[in-house]
C-alpha cells in the first residue's frame, strides 16, 4: 500500500513529460544492511579520461567479453572503452549517431545494442561501432502496429537478448506507451506485451531488462518500485516489489541480481527470491552518492561500475576480497 500510495503521488504531480525528473518527495532508502564488500572508488581514479574529454552525461555501461569496460555517452562521441585498470582505450562511433542515448547491452558476439529515446530507435552495431541493424523508425514515436505496416517505438530504454538469440525492448521512458517488444534475430516483430498501469503486467516506465539463464526476462517497473518477471511469451510469473525506484539491473554470475535505485541513489544486491541482501550509496554528489544511478554492469572481479547521468561520471564500487 505505502509503495502505491508513493507511486500514485509521482503520477499526480508529475507532467507526462518529466519522468527521468527527480520525483516529487523525500527520496527512499532501501530497508537493507549495508553491503560492506564494496569501496566506492572516486571517478578520477577509477576511470582515466584524456586530458581532451571532459565528463559527460554517461547513460550506459556494459562489459565486453574481454573485460573492457563500455560507457555509452551523450555526447556526440559516443562510445568509451577502458581497460580493466580504468585506462582509456579509446573513443569510437559516428559523431551524433544518438540523438539521445540511454540504453546498452553488449551480447555474446561483442555486438552493442544501443536505445535512443528521442529518436525512438534500437540499434544493433559492430564492436568498432557500426550499424547492423535498426528496429524502429527514426524520429517517429507511437505504437507497434505490424498489421497497418507501423514500426513505431515509444522512447526505447533497453534491450536483452534471449538464449536463443531473440530480442526484448522493454520501452516508455516518457510513460507513454510503456510495454515489452520481442523480435526475432534478424529483427521480426513477434509479440508485444504491458500498458500503462499499477497492476499486474502494468508498467509505468519499463526502464531496464535482464534475461537470466532460464530465459526468465526481469523488467525494471522503474516509478512502480518493482521488478516484474516474465516468460518468453510474456506471461507474468512474479513480482518482486520494493522500497524505492529500481532503475537498473544486471544479472552477475555469482547467481545474484543487482540493482540500482535510480534518483534514490543504491546499489543494491537481490537474492533469486526477490530479497534485498544488502545495498550501499545514497543521493547527493559525495563519491559513493549519486544523482541518479542510471546503468549498472559488473565486471569480471566482480567491480561495480554505474553510469550517472546527473553527476555526469561512473562511479566504480570496488569488490573487495
Amino acid at each position: 500500500m505505502r509503495t502505491l500510495t508513493i507511486t500514485c503521488l509521482i503520477l499526480l504531480l508529475t507532467s507526462s513529460h518529466a519522468w527521468a525528473q527527480r520525483p516529487i518527495r523525500p527520496l527512499l532508502p532501501l530497508r537493507a544492511w549495508t553491503l560492506q564488500d564494496y569501496t566506492p572508488i572516486p571517478f578520477a581514479e577509477a576511470l582515466t579520461l584524456p586530458a581532451t574529454l571532459e565528463p559527460a552525461s554517461y547513460a550506459g555501461v556494459a562489459m565486453t567479453t574481454d573485460n573492457t569496460l563500455i560507457v555509452l555517452s551523450r555526447d556526440p562521441q559516443p562510445f568509451l572503452e577502458f581497460a580493466p585498470d580504468g585506462r582509456f582505450i579509446r573513443g569510437f562511433g559516428a559523431e551524433n549517431l544518438l540523438a539521445r542515448a540511454h540504453g546498452l547491452h553488449i551480447d555474446a558476439e561483442n555486438h552493442l545494442w544501443v536505445t535512443d529515446v528521442n529518436d525512438h530507435v534500437v540499434l544493433k552495431l559492430d564492436s568498432d561501432g557500426q550499424v547492423l541493424m535498426t528496429l524502429g523508425t527514426k524520429g517517429q514515436a507511437g505504437e507497434w502496429n505490424e498489421a497497418a505496416g507501423q514500426h513505431l517505438f515509444s522512447e526505447p530504454n533497453d534491450v536483452a537478448l534471449d538464449s536463443a538469440g531473440n530480442i526484448y525492448v522493454a520501452q516508455g521512458h516518457g510513460g507513454q506507451v510503456p510495454r515489452v517488444l520481442k523480435f526475432s534475430p534478424t529483427g521480426e516483430f513477434i509479440a508485444q506485451w504491458g500498458t500503462r498501469g499499477y497492476g499486474p503486467g502494468q508498467f509505468v516506465a519499463a526502464h531496464a531488462i535482464e534475461i537470466d539463464a532460464n530465459d526468465i526476462l526481469h523488467v525494471a517497473d522503474r516509478e512502480n518500485m518493482r521488478i516484474q518477471r516474465f516468460d518468453t511469451a510474456g506471461t507474468l510469473l512474479r513480482e518482486w516489489r520494493f522500497d524505492a525506484m529500481v532503475c537498473a539491473l544486471f544479472l552477475h554470475s555469482d547467481g545474484y541480481l543487482y540493482m540500482t535505485t535510480g534518483f534514490d541513489g543504491e546499489l543494491a544486491r537481490v537474492d533469486s527470491e526477490g530479497n534485498v541482501l544488502g545495498s550501499i550509496g545514497s543521493p547527493g554528489t559525495g563519491n559513493g552518492q549519486f544523482g541518479e544511478a542510471h546503468a549498472l554492469t559488473l565486471d569480471a572481479a566482480g567491480n561495480a561500475w554505474i553510469a550517472d547521468v546527473i553527476n555526469r561520471r561512473v562511479q566504480k564500487f570496488a569488490k573487495q576480497p
